[in-house]
C-alpha cells in the first residue's frame, strides 16, 4: 500500500528507461520476464512493470503476478485495468488471495458501482483472516461498506459550487500539485511541465533527471494563466525535485519537501523551512531529526497556530511508528522561547485511520484542518475531508462533498480566506493525460455559490464586586481614579471573549476563536451554518460566564446580536500598589503588621475572584549595589507568595517577581543632587498586578 501512496506524496513517477519498450516481448521466456517485471518494480519503474508482467500473464497463469499487475495499474491509477486484473487473480485462488478481492471492490467504487462494491467488500470481511497484515484492512473494509451505502446521499446532496479546470497554460501532462495562494490573484504551485510522458536517462555522469519545480500562475481576464518559475531561485533551485511549499500564518517561514530514493530505492521525503530576510528568502535548512524522523517520510507541511499561546503549529504526514496505519497527519509545536520543536504527536484517531491521510491544509481563520482520506466514507480512491479543531483535538473528520470529491482521487484542497474560493487536484476524467483517462492530477478551481456569511457580536459590561472595589480605593492605590457607576454601563476594553464549537452529542466543546473587546466592550466572531456554539467571557469568577447558541436553520447571511454580558473584571493593564507592606532594613521576612494588610486587601481579593493569576512584585530604591537590590527584592516578593500559599491561595496564581531599582515611580533625589525621602519611599513598594485567568492558561509561563 505504500508503494502505491508514495508517488502521490511529492510527485507522480518518473519512468526508467528500460528495454520493456524496446523488446519483442513475447520472445523472452516467461521466467526471464517474470524476473524483470519484478526488478523494475523495485526501481519504482511501474509502466515497464506492466509490460514485462503483462507479457508474462500471457503465457502462465500465475495468481501473484496478476496481483501485481494490478497493483501497478492502481499505482499509475489505470483503475479500469486494476479491476480487471484483481478479479483475474483473486479467481485464480480465492483462498490464498483474498486482499485482490478488496482492492476489486475499491475499483467498483471509482465506476461508481456502490451497490456492488459494498456486497464485495462484506464477502471480504466474512473470508479475511488478517492475522499477518500490518494493516487492518478488515476494519478498512467496514470504512468502505458505510461509504457505499452513503454515496448516493452525498451525491444527491450536491454542493452549490462552480469547478473549472484550469488551462493547459498551467496543467500539462505530468501532475501538478500543492497551489497556494501569494495573494488575491496569484498563486504558487508546483508541477514537471511537460507534455509527454518522461523518461529518466540512466547514463553515468550524465544522467539527466527532470525535475519538478515551484510555479506562479496569475488570474487576469477572468482565467489563471501561467506566468513562469517562481522567481526565488534559493528556493527553487534547477536540479532537485521539490514541491508542498506553505507559507506560515506571518508569512516569514516557507516550508517545503524534497524526496531522494536511497539505495534500496525507496523514496524518502524531508521537510525544510526558509526564513524570510528582509525580502528575501534565506538558504533552505533541514528540519532537526525530531521532525524528520530517520528512515521514513515526512512531507506536505500544514502551518496554523495554537489558540492559547499563538505559538507556530507544524502539521504534516508521516509513516513514522506509532500512527493509526499507514500514513497519518502529525504536528509539532515551535517553541519560540527556546527555539525548539516539541515532539511530533499524532493528530488522532477522529483525524487518521487505518489507511492513508494526505494532503493537510489548515485555515487559521477557523480552525479547520482539510486534508485528504482513501478510508473515511468517501466516493472513490482519494476524498477531501474536514475537521474543525488543532493539534490532537478535533471533531469527527466530514466529507466536504460532491462534487468537489468525486469517485477518484481528489486532494490538494486549499481555502481563500474569504471562504469562498480555492483550489484542488484531481486526476479525474478530462485532465491533461497522456496514456490513460485518470493517469494524471491537474489543478481545479472552485467558487461556492450562494455562500451565507454568519457572524456573532455583543458587548461585555462590569458588573462591580462591592468587596473588592472598597478595597482598592480606600487600601491599594492606582494611577487613575476607580469610578463606581451604578446608572450607567461601563463597558470593558481588552476582555477575552472565547469562542467555542459545541458538540452536544459527545458533550464536548473545541476552541476556535479568541477575541478581545475594543473601546466599546465590542467582540465579532465568523461562523459556520448548522453548527452550535458557545461563548466564553473571561472573569475573575469561577467558572467564567457562557453562553449558547447555535447557526442551525439560518438561510440568509445574518450577524447574530447577543445581548449585553456583565461580567466581575479587573484591568489587567496597570500594577495595582498595595501600601504599608514594610520589612526590616536589609530583610525579607514579612512583618506581623504587613501580613495583617495582606490578609485584609490582597488575600480578600485572590478569594472573591478565584479565577485571576497576578504577578507579586517588590521593588527598591537607588541606595546599594543594583544586582544585590535585584536579589532581596525578589526575595521580598517571594516572602508575599508563600505566605499567600500557606494561606490556601494555588500556587498556580502566584508569580513572584523582583525589579530591585528598575522601575521608580518618584525620583530618588531632587533636581540639586539631594536626597528625595519622600520619592524613596515611594519606590520601596510592593505592587500586584494581573497577568491572566487560570480559565485562559494549562500552565503558567513567565516572560518579561
Amino acid at each position: 500500500m505504500n508503494k502505491i501512496i508514495y508517488s502521490i506524496l511529492l510527485f507522480v513517477c518518473i519512468h526508467t528507461a528500460t528495454f520493456a519498450q524496446q523488446q519483442n516481448l513475447q520472445q523472452i521466456p516467461a521466467n526471464k520476464l517474470k524476473a524483470m517485471g519484478k526488478a523494475s518494480l523495485q526501481l519504482g519503474d511501474t509502466y515497464s512493470a506492466i509490460d514485462y508482467f503483462e507479457a508474462y500473464c500471457q503465457k502462465k497463469v500465475d495468481y501473484e503476478i496478476m496481483y501485481l499487475l494490478a497493483d501497478c495499474y492502481r499505482l499509475a491509477r489505470n483503475y479500469q485495468e486494476a479491476k480487471k486484473w484483481y478479479e483475474k487473480s483473486y479467481k485464480a485462488k480465492p483462498s490464498k488471495n483474498v486482499l485482490a478481492l478488496y482492492y476489486y471492490a475499491c475499483m467498483l467504487k471509482t465506476e461508481q458501482k456502490y451497490d456492488e462494491a459494498g456486497r464485495q467488500f462484506k464477502a471480504f470481511r466474512k473470508q479475511y483472516d488478517g492475522s499477518k497484515s500490518e494493516i487492518d484492512f478488515k476494519r478498512l473494509a467496514a470504512y468502505q461498506i458505510i461509504a457505499c451505502d452513503t454515496a448516493k446521499h452525498i451525491i444527491d446532496s450536491a454542493l452549490s459550487v462552480e469547478i473549472t479546470h484550469i488551462n493547459g497554460s498551467i496543467n500539462k501532462a505530468s501532475i501538478e500539485f500543492a497551489p497556494q495562494f501569494l495573494n488575491d490573484s496569484t498563486i504558487l504551485y508546483a508541477s514537471l511541465r511537460t507534455d509527454t510522458a518522461v523518461y529518466s536517462v540512466l547514463d553515468g555522469e550524465n544522467s539527466h533527471v527532470p525535475v519538478r519545480q515551484f510555479y506562479t500562475a496569475r488570474f487576469k481576464n477572468n482565467e489563471w494563466n501561467y506566468v513562469g518559475e517562481w522567481e526565488n531561485k534559493t528556493l527553487n533551485p534547477d536540479k532537485q525535485n521539490i514541491g508542498n511549499g506553505v507559507f506560515s500564518v506571518d508569512g516569514k517561514r516557507f516550508y517545503f519537501t524534497r524526496c531522494e530514493q536511497n539505495w534500496k530505492f525507496e523514496t524518502i521525503c524531508k521537510l525544510y523551512v526558509s526564513n524570510k530576510q528582509g525580502s528575501k528568502w534565506g538558504e533552505p535548512q533541514l528540519l532537526p531529526e525530531i521532525i524528520n524522523a530517520k528512515n521514513v517520510t515526512n512531507t506536505q507541511p500544514a502551518v496554523g497556530t495554537e489558540s492559547k499561546n499563538g505559538d507556530e503549529v507544524l502539521y504534516f504526514v508521516s509513516n513514522r511508528p506509532g500512527g493509526k496505519g499507514g500514513y497519518d497527519i502529525w504536528f509539532s509545536i515551535y517553541n519560540p522561547r527556546k527555539k525548539l520543536w516539541r515532539e511530533p504527536k499524532n493528530c488522532g484517531n477522529k483525524i487518521n485511520s487505518a489507511g492513508d491521510e494526505l494532503t493537510p491544509f489548515y485555515d487559521n481563520k477557523t480552525r479547520t484542518l482539510y486534508f485528504s482520506s482513501n478510508s473515511w466514507p468517501g466516493l472513490g480512491e482519494l476524498d477531501i475531508f474536514s475537521s474543525i479543531g488543532e493539534m490532537g483535538k478535533f471533531n469527527p473528520a466530514e466529507n466536504i462533498g460532491y462534487p468537489i470529491n468525486s469517485p477518484f482521487d481528489d486532494l490538494y484542497y486549499v481555502l481563500h480566506h474569504d471562504g469562498k474560493k480555492g483550489f484542488f487536484t484531481s486526476n479525474r476524467p478530462g485532465t491533461v493525460s497522456y496514456s490513460h483517462p485518470t493517469c494524471c492530477d491537474d489543478l481545479f478551481s472552485f467558487n461556492y455559490l450562494g455562500v451565507i456569511n454568519v457572524a456573532v457580536t455583543g458587548k461585555v459590561f462590569e458588573v462591580y464586586n462591592k468587596k473588592i472595589h472598597d478595597i482598592l480605593k480606600s487600601q491599594i492605590e492606582t494611577k487613575n481614579t476607580i469610578a463606581i457607576d451604578t446608572i450607567q454601563k461601563k463597558y470593558i476594553e481588552g476582555s477575552i471573549v472565547t469562542l467555542y464549537l459545541h458538540d452536544k452529542t459527545n458533550k464536548e466543546r473545541t476552541l476556535l476563536q479568541k477575541d478581545s473587546t475594543t473601546k466599546e466592550g465590542q467582540y465579532f466572531f465568523d461562523l459556520k451554518v448548522n453548527k452550535d456554539y458557545i461563548l466564553e467571557f473571561q472573569s475573575n469568577k469561577i467558572p467564567p460566564t457562557t453562553l449558547e447558541f447555535t447557526t442551525k436553520g439560518i438561510t440568509k447571511s445574518d450577524t447574530l446580536v447577543i445581548h449585553d454580558v456583565g461580567i466581575e473584571y479587573l484591568s489587567n493593564k496597570e500594577p495595582f500598589i498595595i501600601k504599608n507592606i514594610y520589612y526590616d532594613f536589609d530583610k525579607y521576612k514579612l512583618r506581623p503588621e504587613s501580613q495583617k494588610i495582606i490578609d485584609s486587601t490582597l488575600l480578600v481579593i485572590l478569594r472573591e475572584a478565584p479565577d485571576i493569576i497576578i504577578e507579586l512584585s517588590s521593588h527598591t530604591d537607588s541606595k546599594g549595589d543594583d544586582a544585590y537590590n535585584i536579589e532581596l527584592s525578589q526575595k521580598r516578593a517571594e516572602s508575599v507568595i508563600n505566605y499567600l500559599i500557606k494561606k490556601g491561595i494555588d500556587k498556580n496564581r502566584l508569580v513572584a517577581k523582583g525589579y530591585g531599582e528598575t522601575r521608580p515611580i518618584a525620583p530618588n533625589e531632587n533636581p540639586d543632587g539631594s536626597d528625595n525621602p519622600e520619592g524613596r519611599q515611594k519606590n520601596r513598594r510592593t505592587e500586584f498586578r494581573i497577568i491572566g485567568n487560570l480559565s485562559q492558561y494549562s500552565e503558567i509561563i513567565y516572560e518579561e
